[in-house]
């Protein structure tokens, strides 16, 4: 074979991989490796949103001031242990711009599907992570929407400064 000759060959086979590997990329909606959903690949360092609940007693006061993860207010509800998977929950929280009567009984059925014999109140809030220039991690609870058995789900249940 001539040089020419071996030199189209690799040029064909070096197109031909970049065409398969673009197509498989364009395809699978950029989520081919290296091009990953997953965090430890594609979101190493950017700020995460988690969603987390707390079981508020009748009684209690309510605050609808952001504050940080160790002095989130009320007991822990473990949402997994209503049926709820903790990931659903978060994307609900953090992907919904708008919360209106709809959104806030969507979530209320979402986390009160089994209600149990006792009045049951839960503040939803979401919690936000982010790197801060000196190195450590920055986490904020801003309080979302309180729903409860003995609450209707309505729009003045939500943090007003939410509200659309």
């Amino acid at each position: 074979m001539s040089r020419t000759s071996l030199t189209n060959k690799a040029r064909t086979t070096i197109w031909s991989v970049l065409l398969v590997y673009a197509l498989t990329v364009a395809v699978n909606l950029g989520e081919f490796w290296p091009f990953s959903i997953y965090p430890m690949f594609s979101q190493a360092g950017n700020p995460w949103s988690r969603s987390i609940v707390r079981e508020v007693s009748p009684g209690d006061s309510i605050s609808w001031e952001v504050t940080s993860l160790s002095d989130v207010p009320h007991l822990p509800y473990g949402v997994r242990s209503g049926g709820v998977d903790p990931i659903d929950l978060a994307n609900f929280v953090s992907k919904t711009e708008v919360w209106d009567q709809d959104r806030v009984a969507a979530l209320s059925l979402m986390l009160l599907a089994d209600p149990p014999k006792e009045p049951l109140r839960l503040m939803v809030y979401r919690v936000r992570a982010r790197l801060t220039e000196e190195d450590s991690v920055a986490i904020i609870a801003t309080p979302y929407v309180l729903v409860g058995t003995d609450l209707e789900p309505n729009i003045r249940s939500l943090n007003p400064v939410l509200r659309p």
